[in-house]
């Protein structure tokens, strides 16, 4: 795969990285479903980044019109069926088990094609990726914060 194949990237987390996350791939241009088990979290982390946006806007960094279009490439989901991507980065909680059991059940949404990266800082992507059936297609991709 290629970076012009990729056109949606999932975000799995909306906390402080996941929204982070999903909000820089968003201004570059990739669609964007920003996922979380929790409806109250992700609709948070969709007003973080509307905050995050108006105040670029506030400080003349980006207009009124590139805040609207980076918003309306974010679509918001706590279904996990609904995080169809050709990349997905997951921005979860510090755990090598609850890591492994999301990347298995995307793999069950998103089949053979997709790519997945953890933006883990603590645990060894051969840990991540040991339990799981695709191993060669998990990436560490760590961002600092703020992403």
């Amino acid at each position: 795969m290629k970076i012009d194949d990729i056109k949606t990237i999932g975000v799995c987390g909306a906390g402080t990285m996941g929204s982070g996350i999903a909000q820089v791939c968003a201004q570059s241009g990739f669609f964007v479903i920003l996922f979380d088990i929790s409806d109250t979290t992700v609709q948070n982390g969709l007003k973080q980044i509307d905050k995050n946006l108006s105040t670029a806007v506030s400080k003349q960094k980006i207009s009124e019109q590139e805040k609207a279009q980076v918003l309306h490439r974010i679509r918001i989901t706590s279904t996990i069926q609904e995080v169809k991507a050709e990349l997905v980065i997951e921005a979860i909680l510090e755990n090598n088990e609850v890591k492994q059991r999301l990347f298995n059940q995307l793999h069950e949404v998103n089949g053979a094609s997709a790519l997945f990266a953890t933006n883990t800082s603590s645990i060894p992507i051969s840990a991540i990726s040991a339990y799981v059936p695709f191993p060669g297609r998990i990436a560490g991709m760590h961002f600092f914060n703020p992403p």
